[in-house]
């Protein structure tokens, strides 16, 4: 995904759908950062008023998002992930 509004969009998406263990698995940190991103910035308020399902869904999804215990998951620390070089299996 290289734009911008594309990523915002499937962010969304997978924040309202709970998909952030899929997006993790597949190890994509850049929607993942911004999935954080969108969840710790929480519902924009002025969509209340233009879109008040969008903004109950979002509230919902960022409720349930904490519940299941992705509250540690920042921005900041998927993008620290992200650097980190992947570890091989080891042979035994």
């Amino acid at each position: 995904m290289t734009d911008r509004r594309a990523l915002y969009v499937a962010a969304l998406d997978a924040l309202l759908k709970g998909q952030m263990a899929k997006v993790a698995v597949a190890r994509d940190f850049r929607l993942l950062e911004e999935i954080a991103r969108l969840a710790r910035q929480d519902a924009p308020k002025d969509l209340a008023a233009t879109d008040p399902a969008l903004f109950t869904s979002w509230r919902a999804a960022v409720t349930r998002y904490h519940l299941a215990g992705w509250t540690n998951m920042t921005p900041e620390r998927v993008a620290a992930l992200a650097t980190q070089p992947t570890q091989t299996p080891r042979e035994g």
